[in-house]
C-alpha cells in the first residue's frame, strides 16, 4: 500500500471516528428494535445492529494494521459524545421517528460519504481489502436507504410532520457538522477537504430537514421521496 510519511497517522485518527460511529450506529439501532412497529423494521434493525458491530470490528483492525504501535484518540469524541446523549435522550422519550433522521438519516448519511471518499483514496494507494471495503459502504447505504423509506412511509400516513420533525431534528445537523469539521486537520494532512464530504452528505438529505433560509444550493439536492428512488 502506497502512504505518504505520516498519512497513516492521519487515517488511523479518522477511523477512529468511525469506530466511534459504528459503536454508537449498533447501541442506537439495537435500542430502535423495541421501538419499531412492524416485524420487519424489527428484523432489519437486529440485523443493522449485528453488521454496525462487525464495522466496528473491522476499523478497529484497519487502525492497528495502519498503526500497530500506537493509539490516535479521536478529536471528534468530545462531540460523538454530546451527539450520543441527544440520541439516547431521543431513544427515552421513545421517539422513533426523531433516532430514524438522528442515526439513519444523518449519522449514516455522514458516515457513508466519509467512507466513500475514503474509499477512493485507498484504491488509489493500492490498500488491501477491497471487497471487504465494498460491503461495508454497500450496507451503511441500505442502513440509510431503511430510514429514508420508514420515515416517508410515517409523513405519508400522517404520523409525523415534516415541519414538527424538522424541528424536533435541527439539534443534529449543527452538531454532524463539528463532528465532521473537527478532525479537519487529519483530513488536510491527506489532501482531503472536508467541505467536500459536507457537501456529499448533504446531496442525500430529505429537503425538509431544512427551513429554507438554510437549504443547500444545489441540483441534485433532491426531496425525500426522490432521495428513495435515486
Amino acid at each position: 500500500m502506497l502512504i505518504k510519511s505520516g498519512e497513516h497517522v492521519h487515517l488511523a485518527q479518522l477511523l477512529t471516528f468511525m469506530v466511534l460511529g459504528e459503536q454508537l450506529a449498533h447501541d442506537c439501532a439495537h435500542a430502535q428494535i423495541c421501538l419499531a412497529p412492524a416485524p420487519g423494521m424489527k428484523k432489519f434493525l437486529a440485523s443493522q445492529a449485528r453488521q454496525e458491530g462487525y464495522h466496528a470490528l473491522a476499523f478497529q483492525g484497519a487502525i492497528r494494521w495502519l498503526t500497530p504501535q500506537s493509539r490516535h484518540p479521536s478529536p471528534m469524541s468530545e462531540h460523538m459524545n454530546a451527539y450520543r446523549k441527544l440520541l439516547e435522550d431521543a431513544i427515552d422519550r421513545r421517539d422513533f421517528a426523531e433516532t430514524l433522521v438522528a442515526e439513519q438519516i444523518i449519522l449514516e448519511g455522514l458516515g457513508e460519504a466519509i467512507l466513500k471518499k475514503i474509499e477512493a483514496g485507498l484504491a488509489k494507494r493500492g490498500a488491501p481489502f477491497h471487497r471487504l471495503r465494498r460491503m461495508l459502504i454497500h450496507q451503511e447505504e441500505a442502513h440509510h436507504q431503511f430510514g429514508l423509506r420508514a420515515l416517508t412511509a410515517m409523513l405519508e400516513r400522517d404520523e409525523e410532520c415534516d415541519e414538527t420533525l424538522r424541528d424536533r431534528t435541527q439539534k443534529y445537523l449543527p452538531l454532524a457538522k463539528t463532528l465532521l469539521f473537527s478532525a479537519q486537520d487529519a483530513f488536510y494532512s491527506i489532501n482531503e477537504d472536508p467541505q467536500e464530504y459536507w457537501n456529499e452528505f448533504q446531496q442525500h438529505l430529505p429537503v425538509w430537514l431544512y427551513t429554507h433560509s438554510s437549504q443547500p444550493h444545489h441540483s441534485r439536492f433532491f426531496p425525500l421521496a426522490a432521495c428513495i428512488h435515486s
